[in-house]
Parts: C-alpha cells; structure tokens; sequence
C-alpha cells in the first residue's frame, strides 16, 4: 500500500485515510513523522471513529519500549469485557528486538476486533522495524512538518475548527506573534476564539493578547527596516530590547525577512499570481504585500548586502561583540543605509 503524506491541509481530515464506509477495525497504520501535533491528530480521529464503530471498545496505550515478554498479547488482545481493541503504540522505533517480529506480524495481518496505530517519530530510531513494516505494505501516513507559507492556512483552519473566522493578514500576524510551534499556534487559535465576541480573530484581538511577546517585537523590528522606516525601526529596536527580546531573535527575524526579499526580488516578473508565486519561492502568501511595497525601496544588491550585514551583527550577539544593543542598533543603521534613494 502506498505511502500518505499528511500535510496542514489534512490536519482534521486524518480519519479519511480510511473509506468512511468502512470500519478501522481489522487495519493497522503507521504514522510516521516528526510533527508530533499532526500526529496525534491522527491518532484521535482514528480512535474516534473506532470507538464509534464500537463504543464499548478498550483503548491500550503503551510506549513501545514497554513490550517485554508477552506484554503486546496484552496490549492487542481482548479483555473479559469486550473483544475490540484499539491499540496505541507510541515511540514504535524503540520496540525491543525480540518483539519486533511479532509486531510485524500483527500488523501485517491484524485481528477484526483489532484497531493497531503504531506511532513514529522519524528519525532513524527502529529503522529496521520500519522498513519491516512498509515492506509489508503496512498503511503508512506520513505527518510532514510544515514549510513557513503554509502556516497561516494552519491558523485560518484551526479557526474553523473552533466555528470562527480568520483573514489571511491576522493569520499572517499570529504566526508573526506566536511563531512557527503548531502545538503553540492551536493552543493560540483556540484562547481566542473562546475571547472572541463578534464571529472572527482580527488584528486587533491578536496585538491585545501578544503585543507583549518578544517574537512580535522582534519581527516589527524587521518589518519597520523592511519598509525604510528609519525612526519606528530604531523605536521598535529599543522598546523589544527594554521589553526583554532576545537579540538574537531580532537577527533571526531581520535574516528572515531579507532573505524573503531577496527571493521575491528574483522572482519578480513572472506572471504568477501572488498565492502561486508565494508557493514557489516558499514565503506565506500574506507576505507578498509586504514585500511588493519593499520592493519600492530595496534591490537586489542592496539586500544582498543587507543579508552580510544582519550575518555579521547575528555572530557579534552571539558573543563576538561586547554589546549586543551597539551591534544591533549598528546593524539597523547599515541595513537602512541600503535601501534605494
């Protein structure tokens, strides 16, 4: 059986990796992958719709390091109470050697009052077992981390799932805000919609909450030296500084942000629409606003410039210089000194 990815878009579907005529019971699947939020999504909807099949089913949760002697007859066989099993198996790459033939075969060829998930974390940890497992044609579903432009589709759907609404710029801001951690963006997502009165998380709803996390000042940072704004860049710079943020995640945030230009810069001229063109060059798509309005003020040799700039104050907060503020307020000086006219 071929393998599945499951990318953000999936995130909430999972359990359609099964015919939705058809029971769990009697499969097996691997989920493999190091997103561990996607992950257990999948594992929660597939438990979900075993428990629906047969409510009165048992659920077995072990670490796979746990499977000595006869502990995975346990796990996956009946009880006194009911026959139907949903057995989960986390960490599988840490199965003891001498299971792992039995946990083959069980997976290759599951009882019908059994639901197996076995949980992969990536890596090569148990890469013997795994291969085992796909050579059998074990149903595979892999859980691929998520590239940067795909993250607001993440929050917009998130927000769905919560019954609320979301535009694409206020999703773009969350991900600013919070950052890349999806478990910390769902988390996020769902404070929000509990505060949210009118139907939608708008801009306005997202600065009361995280105005004051380091990651947005850092990034208003870079957005301000982005858009030529010598004076808000040099207030921005100060206030993230007195408020705690790290400086090296002001350099993270200026690299991110001109390397993203630089790329845009590149692309500009082709004839895609924005989402494709965003697609392409891997930035989110609320991002290539931004950027076209940079664009007024920047080329390509001064970007390319400003990114040595930014590489030279990232490595002078990370103890070459002895002040980190002197070596970014430098930094913002330089970079400005750039942009065009």
């Amino acid at each position: 059986m071929a393998q599945q990815t499951l990318g953000l878009t999936d995130v909430g579907a999972a359990w359609q990796a099964w015919p939705v005529t058809s029971s769990p019971f009697g499969t097996s699947v691997l989920i493999t992958g190091p997103e561990s939020l996607l992950a257990q999504r999948v594992v929660d909807d597939t438990t979900a719709r075993a428990l629906e099949a047969h409510p009165e089913a048992d659920v077995n949760e072990i670490t796979a390091d746990q499977l000595e002697d006869a502990m995975l007859s346990e796990v996956v066989g009946g009880s006194l109470f009911t026959p139907y099993i949903v057995a989960v198996i986390d960490d599988v790459g840490a199965c003891p050697l001498q299971v792992v033939d039995q946990l083959v075969a069980v997976a290759v060829d599951p009882p019908e009052e059994l639901c197996l998930i076995l949980v992969h974390h990536g890596g090569m940890k148990g890469k013997g077992l795994i291969d085992k497992l796909k050579k059998a044609k074990v149903r595979t579903e892999a859980v691929a981390a998520p590239k940067q432009w795909e993250l607001p589709k993440f929050v917009a759907q998130e927000a769905k799932r919560h019954g609320i609404r979301i535009g694409q710029e206020a999703a773009g801001e969350l991900v600013a805000a919070v950052g890349h951690d999806l478990r910390s963006l769902a988390a996020a997502v769902g404070q929000l919609a509990a505060d949210s009165d009118g139907g939608e998380i708008d801009s306005g709803l997202i600065r009361k909450y995280f105005a004051g996390r380091a990651e947005v000042t850092s990034f208003a940072v870079a957005d301000a030296v982005l858009a030529g704004n010598a004076s808000l860049a040099l207030e921005r710079l100060r206030w993230a500084l007195s408020t705690g943020a790290a400086p090296v995640l002001v350099t993270s945030a200026m690299a991110g942000s001109f390397r993203g230009l630089g790329k845009y810069l590149d692309a500009q001229g082709s004839r895609m629409s924005d989402a494709d063109l965003a697609r392409q060059i891997g930035l989110p798509p609320w991002k290539m606003k931004d950027y076209a309005k940079a664009s007024r003020v920047w080329q390509t040799g001064g970007v390319a410039e400003a990114i040595r700039l930014i590489a030279v104050a990232d490595a002078d907060v990370k103890g070459a210089a002895t002040s980190a503020d002197y070596a970014l307020e430098r930094m913002v000086l330089g970079v400005l000194k750039l942009r065009r006219g």
